[in-house]
C-alpha cells in the first residue's frame, strides 16, 4: 500500500475537521438543508437522470436520497419527468429555480471562502483544489469498485 495506516488516519481526521471548519466559515442562510444542496449540485452536474443513478453518484442509499429529493421537489428546485426509455420510471432534473439557488449559494460561499483565505495566493488555492480533486477521484473510484472489501462492522465496547 502506498499510504501508511497512520497517514490514512491523519487524512480521515483532517477531512472531518475540514468539513466542520468549512461549514463554520461559509455558513449561509440556504432555504434547504445542507445535504439537499449537495444533491442539487450533483444533479446539476450530472444532468437529467434517474434517482438510482444519482444515489450511485453520491454514494448514498436511495432512501437517503429520497428524503432530499422530496424536499427539493416540494420547494420547486427539482422536477420529476417521465423517463422516455421506461414509462414506469421518472427522471429528475434541476429547475431554473434550482439553478438560481445554486448560483446564489456559490456566489455567497465563494465570497466567504475568499475572505477566509485572505492570506493565501492563487498558487496555494490551485494546489489545494488539485489535491482535493485527486482525493475525491480516488475515493469515488474506490467506492464504486465491485471487488472492494466489505468494511468490518464497528462495535461498541460492552455491547
Amino acid at each position: 500500500m502506498a499510504v501508511s495506516a497512520r497517514t490514512a488516519i491523519e487524512l480521515i481526521d483532517e477531512l472531518y475537521l475540514m468539513g466542520r471548519a468549512f461549514r463554520g466559515a461559509v455558513a449561509d442562510e440556504s432555504p434547504i438543508l445542507p445535504g439537499g444542496l449537495g444533491v442539487l449540485m450533483a444533479l446539476e452536474a450530472r444532468g437529467q437522470c434517474r434517482q438510482n443513478e444519482l444515489a450511485s453518484d453520491l454514494c448514498i442509499s436511495q432512501s437517503a436520497l429520497s428524503r432530499h429529493v422530496t424536499e427539493l421537489v416540494a420547494e420547486g428546485y427539482v422536477a420529476r419527468r417521465p423517463d422516455p426509455g421506461d414509462g414506469r420510471a421518472t427522471q429528475l432534473l434541476t429547475t431554473s429555480a434550482g439553478r438560481e439557488l445554486l448560483d446564489r449559494t456559490r456566489a455567497a460561499r465563494a465570497e466567504s471562502l475568499q475572505n477566509a483565505l485572505d492570506d493565501w495566493d492563487q498558487a496555494d488555492a490551485h494546489a489545494a483544489s488539485s489535491a482535493f480533486r485527486k482525493l475525491r477521484a480516488s475515493l469515488t473510484r474506490y467506492a464504486h469498485r465491485a471487488d472492494r472489501p466489505v468494511q468490518s462492522k464497528i462495535t461498541v465496547k460492552g455491547v
